[in-house]
């Protein structure tokens, strides 16, 4: 399998879990997106994931002569997780969320990069939106509640978005297995 074929299906298997998990159970997403700008944990947690998988990032980075920094890279990020929960309190779980779709495009696009099929463009074309809420949610997270709010409206239409989000991730996943 190529690298693209394996991230596909990796998104894919999420997205259909996430879909047919959101069209089961409606009352619990809506709960769950409801308090999620302002929850503590999950922002903790996302701010430690994010601070590791960045300074990781930057270490394989070639910083010309910066280079001799990098070894401080390991003890920077802790005291960077500590600050940043105890400081960047106000919607820290937004924020690191944008952060986390922000450094997630990256292995995206790199897999779908020396692709030769046209179809690598799907990808693609997903990793640029996720960079784009990223920037949003970590620049104005605000913007989380105005976005899912009208999504909470009604438990039919959390089910019909959750399907239609297995819909897509079947769809990557056909693609992963026939294309890529």
């Amino acid at each position: 399998m190529t690298p693209l074929a394996i991230t596909t299906w990796i998104l894919g298997t999420l997205a259909v879990g996430v879909g047919l998990f959101s069209a089961c159970s409606p009352e619990w997403v809506r709960h769950s997106l409801r308090d999620f700008p302002r929850s503590t944990w999950p922002g903790r947690i996302l701010l430690a994931v994010d601070m590791v998988w960045a300074a990781y990032a930057v270490t394989t980075l070639h910083l010309g002569g910066f280079d001799a920094f990098k070894v401080y890279l390991y003890w920077l990020a802790p005291i960077c997780i500590v600050l940043g929960c105890r400081y960047l309190d106000e919607l820290l779980s937004v924020r690191t969320l944008g952060g986390l779709l922000l450094l997630a495009a990256c292995p995206i696009l790199n897999a779908a990069r020396w692709n030769p099929s046209q179809w690598r463009l799907i990808i693609t074309v997903l990793a640029y939106l996720w960079i784009i809420l990223g920037l949003v949610f970590v620049l104005e997270p605000w913007w989380f509640r105005r976005l899912t709010t009208p999504l909470l409206k009604s438990d039919r239409l959390i089910r019909v978005l959750g399907l239609f989000k297995a819909a897509i991730g079947f769809g990557l996943v056909a693609l992963a297995a026939w294309v890529y």
